[in-house]
């Protein structure tokens, strides 16, 4: 080869590095936008999330009807561990906040919504109320990818904070702090 032709292939090396890696970042941050709090995602007129669900009898329910309170309300699926181990938190401080703060648990897995798995989540102790989400009213509102997600919603029902996957003890904490100090 040709000290030309050498220049022209470093030249296109480089060029074709340099794209792979703005790609990749672009890539990068995309993913990680999805994962930031979704109260800017929904038009300033629909800030309030007012989503329906049901309750173990049937009953439909919206979440407008727990807005005398602050709400934190745990999107879950059954057949994730990461949404378990959420239960376990929030069952963890339910007691010591349900007065200030109200909690609801809604099952966004369509195919579990039967007294079993009432009856599992009651075995296991989780003494949180527990709602489904089987017309997934909550879900195409919010849009939500991962789950579980916790979601943080003040007494005007505008989202103040979510978390898609997990949520550390701490972080969790200080959100029901933020909330109930409202």
């Amino acid at each position: 080869m040709n000290k030309k032709n050498i220049i022209i292939l470093s030249l296109c090396t480089i060029f074709l590095i340099f794209s792979l890696a703005f790609f990749g970042y672009t890539v990068y941050l995309k993913q990680n936008s999805k994962t930031q709090n979704k109260s800017t995602n929904i038009p300033e007129t629909e800030a309030k999330v007012s989503s329906y669900f049901y309750d173990i009898d049937g009953n439909k329910l919206n979440l407008n009807d727990f807005y005398d309170k602050p709400v934190v309300f745990l999107l879950w699926r059954s057949d994730n561990s990461k949404s378990y181990t959420m239960l376990s938190l929030v069952t963890k401080y339910y007691e010591e906040y349900k007065d200030k703060i109200n909690f609801l648990a809604i099952n966004v897995d369509k195919a579990n919504t039967n007294l079993n798995l009432i009856e599992d989540v009651k075995a296991a102790n989780f003494k949180i109320p527990i709602y489904f989400d089987t017309d997934f009213s909550v879900s195409q509102e919010l849009s939500y990818e991962k789950y579980p997600v916790m979601v943080f919603a003040s007494q005007e029902g505008v989202i103040e904070k979510d978390v898609e996957e997990q949520i550390s003890e701490d972080v969790f904490l200080a959100n029901l702090e933020l909330l109930g100090n409202n």
